[in-house]
C-alpha cells in the first residue's frame, strides 16, 4: 500500500500534504477494512503526519466538538514541514493530470441507461476516479437522486428532497 503517487514532473502531492498539514485525519468508510488494514493505513498517515490525532468514522460522522473550536493550527509546525509556506514569491504547481470536470444536463434521466453507464464508467476507469458526487433528476421520481464514490466504491440513493419547479 502506497500514498505516494507518481505526479507530473515538479508536481505537488496534493493527497500527501494535505496529511502533513493536517491538524486532524479523518479515517473514513472504517467499515469497509479489517482492523490489519486499518491499522497499517494509520501506520502510513503517521509517517506523514505523526502529530496529527487519527479519528475513524463512517458515512463522515464526526462528533461536531472534535472539528469545532479547537484551534489546531501550528504555524510553526507547517514551516517546519513547508520553509517558504510564507513566501508569496515561491512557484506551486499542481498535477496536471489530475483534472475536475462538471457538467448540468436539463431533463430527466432514464434510471435503467443510468445504472448501466454508471456500471460500465466504474469497471473500466473505477482506478482513475479519485472522487466524484453529484444530484440527478430521475424520470418517473420527483425526489433527488444523491451519489457520490471515490475510484471504484459508489453510493447513491433517492433522497427525501423533492426537485422544485421554478414559478
Amino acid at each position: 500500500m502506497r500514498f505516494l503517487h507518481l505526479c507530473s514532473a515538479g508536481a505537488e502531492n496534493e493527497s500527501v500534504e494535505q496529511v502533513c498539514f493536517a491538524d486532524k485525519i479523518l479515517l473514513n468508510k472504517i467499515d469497509l477494512a479489517d482492523e490489519t488494514k486499518l491499522a497499517k493505513i494509520e501506520e502510513e498517515l503517521r509517517k506523514l503526519n505523526p502529530t496529527a490525532p487519527i479519528l475513524r468514522c463512517r458515512h463522515g460522522e464526526v462528533p461536531p466538538k472534535e472539528l469545532l473550536n479547537i484551534q489546531a493550527f501550528d504555524l510553526q509546525r507547517v514551516l517546519d514541514f513547508d520553509p517558504e509556506f510564507l513566501d508569496e514569491d515561491q512557484e506551486h504547481q499542481h498535477d496536471s493530470s489530475v483534472t475536475s470536470i462538471s457538467c448540468r444536463i436539463k431533463g430527466n434521466l432514464n434510471y435503467e441507461m443510468l445504472s448501466s453507464w454508471i456500471d460500465r464508467l466504474i469497471s473500466e476507469d473505477g482506478a482513475n476516479l479519485y472522487r466524484y458526487k453529484g444530484i440527478l433528476s430521475i424520470k418517473g421520481i420527483e425526489e433527488k437522486f444523491v451519489f457520490q464514490g471515490v475510484g471504484m466504491l459508489f453510493n447513491g440513493n433517492v433522497s427525501d428532497h423533492k426537485w422544485t419547479v421554478p414559478e
